[in-house]
């Protein structure tokens, strides 16, 4: 804890140039005695502090002053250093200050992880996107997108981007949409042309909505029953909520979720095939059904 405080304060007076005990005092939440004791333990680790009298005295780092990687502890320099290489995620230049780092903490392996959220064989393109949206964001540009949903349906829109989010393996952008005259939640590898405009926009319209509603009262959710063979268990464990699920003597597991009522949810239950059984609600059975149906009759017509 002492050392936590001992780097703020370097961090403080880094950012601050010159702040008295009191104001350092109220920022950390200790009293000014501990403080001067603080202010002598960093002296006597080499810190280059000091205190000068007067109106516009305090205390102070020597000028070209340099943090010392002491007051870091290993799992804290290891922290900053997967923070900045997850950083070569969205394709920006962090090499030089990994190298930097990594000289400064000593560690010869500072690239021992590589965090690359781009899809296989579209690593350009995937950089280029996240670098138009890092610029929409950023400088609060108007996006012009072409966007296909869910339901198939692709339209052209424009958008205000708030916040760039990567959730359940996938990027979301959350934005205001112009057309909807509301908040959406897109999917990046969804947005098939992407603009960014010259102009700026101040602020947002409203304030954003959670990113995940209470589903069992949000409009647009069902509830769906769900039994799924032991065989695909693994993927229950990955892909529910544990308090959704209840193993069943037989092995097999009793799932209930909440899903949007559209033509995701037909190909999402589609994709566990014969190991999933929808016990609720009958029409969602039925539907799901008559689609598989219209799926064999399609193949069966290609094979003729």
């Amino acid at each position: 804890m002492k050392n936590d405080r001992l780097f703020q304060i370097v961090y403080l007076l880094l950012d601050k140039g010159t702040i008295t005990a009191p104001e350092l005092a109220r920022a950390l939440e200790v009293s000014v005695r501990t403080i001067y004791r603080d202010i002598d333990a960093l002296s006597i680790a080499g810190v280059p502090v000091f205190a000068s009298q007067g109106k516009n005295g305090g205390i102070s780092l020597m000028p070209n002053y340099a943090f010392d990687k002491a007051l870091l502890s290993d799992d804290e320099q290891n922290q900053i250093l997967f923070a900045i290489q997850s950083l070569k995620a969205t394709d920006q230049p962090v090499d030089a200050l990994l190298n930097k780092l990594g000289g400064l903490f000593q560690k010869q392996n500072a690239n021992w992880i590589e965090v690359d959220f781009s899809r296989w064989g579209m690593g350009n393109t995937d950089s280029r996107k996240f670098e138009q949206l890092k610029t929409a964001l950023i400088g609060k540009h108007p996006l012009e997108i072409v966007y296909c949903s869910s339901s198939g349906e692709t339209n052209r829109r424009v958008i205000l981007p708030l916040k760039l989010i990567f959730k359940d393996k996938g990027w979301y952008l959350q934005a205001y949409c112009r057309m909807a005259e509301d908040f959406r939640l897109f999917k990046v590898n969804r947005i098939v042309e992407l603009t960014v405009q010259n102009e700026r926009f101040a602020d947002l319209p409203d304030d954003p909505p959670p990113l995940e509603p209470n589903y069992m009262t949000e409009p647009g959710y069902t509830r769906i029953l769900l039994r799924f063979s032991p065989a695909i268990a693994f993927r229950i464990y990955d892909e529910f909520d544990r308090s959704s699920i209840a193993p069943q003597p037989d092995g097999s597991l009793l799932v209930t979720a909440y899903f949007p009522q559209d033509g995701w949810v037909v190909g999402y239950l589609h994709s566990f095939g014969a190991d999933v059984s929808i016990l609720e609600p009958a029409e969602m059975r039925e539907y799901v059904a008559s689609y598989a149906k219209a799926i064999w009759e399609h193949h069966q017509k290609e094979l003729e």
